[in-house]
């Protein structure tokens, strides 16, 4: 028989989901456990971020067994630490398709991300050149809204490597606030699967430290991202998780002028609207960092982050003469195929339709980069990669409306559980499914 549960609720996970849910249901003053994988971060910088957060066990890049690269970090904060600040509203066309009502929730999510559109004075001269562009093909690129407070942005275009003034929003911000409410937070602690008698959720069992224990809670809520939570549920009995999955898949493409380029911009400051209801599409102007657009374009298929790659790929950037280069980036709406397996293997492929939605995303974008000054000569694609995996436990699926699977008391709140890949930045999304959750929960405890 299972010891007698001690929390009300288990959160599994930091990231935008489980630090929603931290802080809508630590309000409440309910007895919460929040476990995190990884440690708490708080450097920035290109050189060690990547080396320390995008990485797997063994310190080699993510990718799926077709080469396509995925972001993720396992630290507190998860995503957030390393997003763009792209607070995205979901098209009515995907929340349609979802069958899912989310408009107070999204409002809500963004008035706690304090979203604002990103303001003309942060817009470099490389992007304006691509918004020049765009117009003169008659289409128009508008403000990126973004979770970011702009007074204190200073427009370094490193946002995916830690913000060095804490101008972006990140979930460290809802953590300390569940904390301060009384919520317990356990680090380095990796869920190995939850603990369930008689079809309902009882606990959880982790390695801490080099040993295995178990936690007690009445609820459990998994939200340790799509490549990690189907694994968990796999662990726990749900075989179906990980059966299928979504990346958001994008490729970048580049080219020189012979005058301005988008080097330290902030990326996608700006995004096509056009081709968004219709393809699908988010298209906006892109530029790595130097040292991440070498690896993009050069010398991406290293086998570790380890220090000596980072000098030969710092080495190789006076290939790259960023000052004078535009890029634009499209992700698509990729078909959900493959699956995350329980070692942690990753099958995915792109499919005929995500390859031809993909050259016809590039075909686009070579134009608006020509109307904006690139040589046709110099233009170049970089690899498919992908900073959002999803619909690895999918609602109508691996979990039902209200993200419970068939597992009592045993839910799903992030990315995992979309039922389609939605395209975009996905933050705005998962906080406001985790805020749906969150009311779900506090109604019906």
């Amino acid at each position: 028989m299972i010891a007698k549960q001690k929390y009300d609720y288990i959160i599994v996970g930091t990231g935008p989901g489980g630090a929603t849910i931290a802080k809508e249901l630590s309000k409440k003053k309910k007895r919460i456990l929040i476990l995190e994988y990884g440690p708490r971060y708080t450097k920035t910088g290109e050189i060690t971020v990547t080396r320390k957060l995008f990485l797997d066990k063994e310190k080699k890049p993510i990718k799926s067994d077709s080469g396509i690269w995925i972001g993720r970090t396992r630290i507190l904060s998860g995503s957030s630490y390393v997003a763009m600040g792209n607070a995205v509203t979901p098209p009515n066309k995907i929340l349609n398709e979802w069958n899912i009502d989310l408009s107070s929730e999204l409002e809500s999510a963004r008035e706690d991300l304090r979203v604002k559109l990103m303001p003309s004075h942060l817009i470099g001269d490389g992007t304006q050149k691509i918004i020049t562009g765009a117009k003169s093909l008659g289409w128009e690129m508008k403000p990126t809204p973004k979770s970011v407070d702009f007074s204190k942005c200073v427009g370094c275009g490193i946002c995916m490597y830690g913000c060095p003034t804490n101008a972006k929003w990140t979930t460290l911000e809802f953590i300390d606030e569940s904390i301060k409410n009384g919520a317990e937070l356990l680090l380095n602690t990796e869920v190995k699967k939850v603990l369930h008698e008689n079809g309902k959720a009882v606990g959880v069992s982790i390695l801490n430290n080099g040993s295995i224990s178990k936690i007690y809670g009445k609820n459990i809520i998994l939200s340790a991202g799509a490549l990690e939570t189907p694994r968990i549920l796999q662990n726990s009995g749900i075989k179906e998780a990980g059966k299928g999955i979504g990346l958001d898949v994008f490729q970048s493409i580049y080219g020189y002028t012979e005058d301005v380029g988008m080097k330290n911009e902030p990326i996608m400051a700006v995004y096509l609207e056009k081709f968004l209801e219709d393809k699908g599409f988010f298209s906006a102007p892109y530029m790595y960092p130097t040292i991440t657009l070498v690896r993009n374009l050069v010398d991406f298929d290293r086998i570790k982050y380890g220090i000596l790659n980072q000098l030969r790929t710092i080495i190789k950037t006076r290939k790259v003469k960023a000052k004078k280069l535009i890029g634009m980036m499209t992700k698509i709406r990729d078909e959900i195929t493959g699956e995350v397996r329980n070692d942690g293997t990753i099958i995915k492929s792109l499919t005929k339709k995500d390859r031809e939605s993909l050259d016809e995303a590039y075909e686009i974008n070579k134009k608006i980069l020509i109307a904006s000054g690139a040589k046709p000569d110099t233009i170049t694609r970089g690899v498919y990669e992908s900073g959002h995996p999803c619909c690895t436990a999918p609602i109508g699926k691996v979990v039902d409306k209200n993200q419970e699977s068939s597992i009592s008391n045993l839910y799903v709140s992030d990315a995992s559980v979309f039922p389609s890949p939605p395209g975009i930045p996905p933050i705005l999304t998962i906080v406001a499914l985790s805020k749906k959750l969150s009311k779900y929960l506090i109604t019906n405890s």
